[in-house]
């Protein structure tokens, strides 16, 4: 018990450094009339992450794993040694990425991360835990179409690849929303992919999309053929159909709810009639996957120059094939991925593992932590573009069941077709190239980064309470 304890003050700590750098540690309950505790100024971010180190480490060692334990639900020792090595992946990239300590402005002490200690503990981490052989992949060649979805869809944990979840069941009358997030265009956030990421997704049979010469121009069902069986497990596509009223109906994107096409399905029950927060979802829901160790690993050695093809084999070739791509390890790295990543690295592997790491975890609540760590905060600057339109006034079958679905104008035509969405442009959405290009949206953002923005500021009321706290640089009136 003192073992999930430290695992929960090891969490909530790095949440805290992750947002803010440097907070104040207590390893003993803060009295109301202690004035040294309440007044205190924070500690390091080294400090603080090698307290949290040391809980994750105990965690490790004194959770159990007994069956009982291993159900998805409590935190035993694997799920410790699984968290141990996103937290310290974290820091070790963290540090590599960051030429300073945003939250100081300072360098960082060279002994904080000496050998590499970060990176090594991360590696370890996963590898104990590989070499358990408690989990494994879903994977089945017969379900190479369907597999990976049904992940984040099922009824029931998929216990031999997902270690920590949140369980839904009629049983219990408990159930969530999660359809209804997103497929409603008032509850929900709107949220879409954009081409640029489409297109890291890969031919099954191993070569990349972005090597055809015409790829910023194929239609949106071209976009979709031989491609990584991912792909149509994660947003609507050509024939994808869900329940309504009790009958298959083809489903275009919904330009209502999704501005750029590219609409998630990944965590989507395919029945309306779980549309509504009336008509809640009993599904469970993935918090800690075992493909994360394994990509985990992968980037760790890859960024301790101790990657091989032996790696490759256990890590990222296994994913891909249980995606029906071709798992073999390319012999240079994608100039495409390393422009993605803004020209920062033209490592093969680190730039595989981070294309792997988008797709695989895809909506996980990982992608903000990855960009945050590898100092990728200016790609939050790029435009976000949407489907290739071909031509303006034209209607576009999207679902591929032979009528149309949507048609781009700049303003609403008198006469309408019955079935068809007319997206009107201008404001925030355009083509790129005037009556022809992708939309590209929400121009009038102007988004722009600014490396302060890599910790958040303290708050004024917690200044206000206790002024040693400090603010972080940049944020200062």
């Amino acid at each position: 018990y003192e073992g999930t304890a430290r695992f929960w003050r090891a969490w909530n700590y790095f949440e805290l450094v992750k947002t803010f750098g440097g907070v104040p540690w207590y390893d003993h309950v803060v009295r109301s009339d202690s004035e040294e505790d309440l007044y205190k100024p924070r500690d390091s971010r080294e400090y603080v992450m090698e307290r949290v180190l040391e809980d994750l480490n105990y965690a490790c060692e004194h959770c159990y794993t007994s069956e009982a334990w291993v159900d998805n639900q409590k935190i035993n020792r694997y799920i410790a040694l699984a968290i141990k090595s996103r937290i310290c992946l974290f820091e070790g990239t963290y540090r590599k990425y960051h030429r300073v300590d945003p939250s100081t402005g300072k360098a960082w002490d060279p002994e904080y991360n000496k050998d590499n200690k970060w990176l090594r503990e991360a590696a370890d981490a996963c590898e104990e835990l590989m070499e358990a052989g408690v989990y494994s992949l879903v994977n089945s060649p017969a379900d190479v179409a369907t597999q990976y979805r049904s992940l984040f869809t099922s009824p029931s944990v998929l216990k031999q690849e997902v270690m920590w979840a949140r369980e839904y069941n009629d049983e219990k009358n408990v159930r969530h929303d999660v359809t209804w997030y997103f497929t409603s265009g008032s509850m929900g956030q709107g949220w879409s992919l954009d081409a640029d990421f489409v297109y890291t997704y890969l031919n099954r049979d191993g070569s990349r999309f972005t090597d055809r010469a015409d790829y910023k121009s194929t239609t949106y069902a071209e976009q979709f053929e031989n491609r990584d069986y991912r792909l149509m497990q994660s947003i609507r596509y050509p024939g994808y159909t869900r329940r309504n009223n009790n009958v298959n109906t083809p489903y275009a994107p919904d330009f209502g709810y999704c501005v750029t096409g590219y609409q998630p399905i990944k965590w989507v029950i395919d029945d309306t009639s779980m549309d509504s927060n009336t008509a809640p979802c009993a599904t469970c829901i993935p918090i800690l996957r075992y493909a994360e160790v394994l990509l985990n690993y992968a980037e760790a050695k890859a960024e301790l120059g101790e990657f091989s093809e032996t790696v490759w084999n256990a890590t990222i070739k296994l994913l891909r094939e249980r995606a029906g791509v071709d798992g073999a390890m390319p012999s240079a790295y994608d100039p495409y991925m390393a422009e993605y990543f803004l020209n920062t690295t033209t490592d093969m592997a680190i730039l595989e593992i981070r294309r792997e790491r988008g797709i695989e975890l895809l909506l996980e609540n990982c992608r903000w932590d990855d960009d945050m760590r590898w100092g990728m905060g200016r790609l939050l600057e790029r435009p976000w573009y949407g489907v290739y339109v071909g031509e303006l006034g034209k209607v576009y079958d999207m679902d591929g069941d032979g009528s149309g679905d949507v048609c781009f104008v700049r303003e609403n035509p008198p006469v309408t077709e019955p079935g068809v969405t007319y997206r009107v442009l201008g404001g925030d959405y355009a083509l790129t190239d005037g009556d022809s290009g992708y939309i590209e949206c929400y121009i009038r953002m102007n988004r722009k980064w600014d490396d302060k923005k890599y910790v958040r500021p303290i708050p004024t009321t917690a200044l206000n309470d206790n002024p040693a706290l400090g603010q972080n640089p940049g944020w200062k009136k």
